[in-house]
């Protein structure tokens, strides 16, 4: 599904976001976008948000939504992103991801 992850939402490895947008909320919470910072309890490194839906954009970022990659110590793709909330979500399910080159 695409509904919008944001602030303080867990990750599969029961980590969880730590800072997000500071100008787009929902229900309370701010929403998490592509680059922001993820703590990472199974490798214990604070890594970001590898991916985004570019058809839900915050201050020209893409907004991360439920099943997007975390990049930090773990092995590719092991870390995901969940929600928390199931209320508003992008217009489709869509992913970009940050390249290689610029991780």
């Amino acid at each position: 599904m695409s509904f919008i992850v944001r602030e303080g939402d867990l990750t599969t490895t029961r980590g969880f976001v730590l800072a997000a947008s500071a100008s787009e909320v929902i229900e309370r919470r701010r929403v998490a976008r592509m680059g922001d910072p993820v703590w990472c309890p199974a490798c214990k490194q604070i890594g970001f948000i590898a991916q985004g839906n570019p058809t839900y954009i915050d201050e020209l970022v893409a907004v991360a939504t439920q099943g997007h990659e975390v990049q930090c110590g773990c092995e590719p793709g092991s870390n995901t992103l969940t929600t928390s909330q199931e209320h508003v979500r992008a217009d489709m399910d869509a992913t970009i991801t940050i390249p290689e080159e610029l991780a």
